[in-house]
């Protein structure tokens, strides 16, 4: 913790004692392995927009399903708009203050 204040390069730093090794267990960071986060390729094809065979999709259920509710959840939230007295609305407020 260096004091990097350059109004300060007259003074004495107190230095505050380190804790060593031993006193302080070093963090390290570690990667959780997912158990069982394999897509089919089914799947990926069908998301990279290629002719997938229903059957193949259907195979993968789970899935399926997951990116077929964010497809329909993205599809809805393209079509909201802003309703058009909202930037009205906001420039009274911000002349208020």
């Amino acid at each position: 913790m260096d004091n990097l204040d350059p109004r300060d390069a007259g003074r004495e730093e107190v230095s505050t004692p380190r804790k060593t090794t031993e006193q302080e267990p070093a963090m390290t960071d570690r990667e959780v392995p997912l158990a069982s986060a394999h897509t089919p390729e089914a799947i990926h094809a069908w998301l990279d927009g290629e002719n997938v065979n229903e059957s193949q999709l259907h195979a993968a259920e789970k899935e399926y399903a997951f990116w077929r509710r964010v497809e329909e959840e993205t599809g809805k939230r393209r079509r909201i708009q802003t309703p058009t007295s909202l930037p009205g609305e906001i420039m009274r407020a911000i002349k208020k203050d």
